[in-house]
């Protein structure tokens, strides 16, 4: 067991929990918003990945503060985490903004935007249907579930997204699931968002 104070309330958790796992429920602890992390009981199983970064907190530890990825950084005895301190919120403004230029017009985005006060950047922006999560194309290589690995990361004019091979697609939908945006549709074969640029 290691015992931590989060936003100023000492809890103790097993070891191995997750910072987000461990503020979760716990009254006086702030939402650590996430967009890649999975909830779904299908695939609860996937480990994170670290792929939005929008979890990010603050650790302090001897006066010094460090910003790990709650998804992926295991508690530890005597952690000191802030999950909305001026500095973190700073931090996933800036990265949602990343998110936000990309994928102007996506409503998951442009919520977690609003949860965090943020506002649409300036300038140029993208409509992409994708975040380059990677959680549809690990929900098909795992081997805990068909593992049909039918999902791969293509990079080409510049652009970069994910093609199905239909001919190892196996239609069981786990891509669909894990998709962040919900981007992902399924006929007879699962349907993945492609990037403007390459559609036209």
């Amino acid at each position: 067991m290691a015992t931590l104070t989060i936003d100023g309330v000492e809890i103790t958790v097993s070891d191995g929990t997750t910072i987000l796992d461990a503020a979760r429920n716990v009254p006086g602890v702030g939402k650590i918003p996430t967009l890649c992390h999975i909830n779904s009981p299908a695939l609860s199983d996937l480990k994170p990945v670290k792929s939005c970064r929008v979890c990010t907190v603050e650790m302090v530890r001897n006066g010094r503060s460090s910003y790990p990825l709650s998804c992926i950084t295991a508690v530890r005895q005597d952690m000191v985490i802030n999950t909305n301190s001026e500095s973190v919120q700073q931090r996933r403004k800036d990265i949602v903004r990343d998110h936000l230029v990309r994928c102007s017009t996506e409503p998951v985005v442009l919520e977690l935007a609003r949860e965090i006060g943020f506002t649409t950047p300036e300038g140029e922006l993208q409509e992409e249907e994708c975040i380059l999560c990677g959680m549809c194309q690990r929900a098909c290589t795992d081997p805990r579930g068909l593992g049909a690995a039918a999902i791969s990361l293509i990079k080409q004019n510049g652009a970069s997204y994910y093609r199905v091979d239909e001919e190892k697609c196996l239609s069981c939908g786990d891509c669909m699931v894990a998709c962040t945006l919900g981007s992902i549709k399924l006929g007879e074969k699962a349907i993945l968002p492609q990037p403007k640029a390459v559609a036209r």
